[in-house]
């Protein structure tokens, strides 16, 4: 079973830096917590877009989470990625108009 040091080395890794060619956007991020009972991964991740800051904060429990309660392969940690990726980009979109999504990031700058 990989321990929280080892998955949020293995996130950051998958997940930190530019995110398309163009870059527009960036990734870092800040915090990965790991619940060892129940299925539960937290992430924080700074988000660089379009000139703005922000700090967002991601709750994966079942599923999602147990992608990391065990060994950590390439197809899990790609998946997990594609999932925090497509959920940055529904919250950017949704941030301005949902409740549930504003209260997930927070501006920095």
């Amino acid at each position: 079973m990989a321990t929280p040091d080892q998955v949020r080395e293995a996130l950051t890794q998958k997940l930190s830096g530019l995110q398309s060619e163009g870059g527009g956007t960036s990734l870092e991020v800040l915090e990965v917590k790991v619940s060892s009972v129940f299925p539960e991964l937290l992430l924080k991740i700074q988000v660089s877009v379009s000139g703005q800051l922000w700090e967002v904060s991601l709750d994966y429990q079942g599923h999602e989470a147990s992608l990391v309660s065990g060994d950590l392969s390439e197809e899990s940690l790609d998946y997990l990625g594609f999932l925090v990726r497509t959920h940055l980009f529904e919250w950017w979109h949704t941030k301005d108009t949902e409740r549930f999504s504003a209260r997930m990031g927070k501006r920095l700058n």
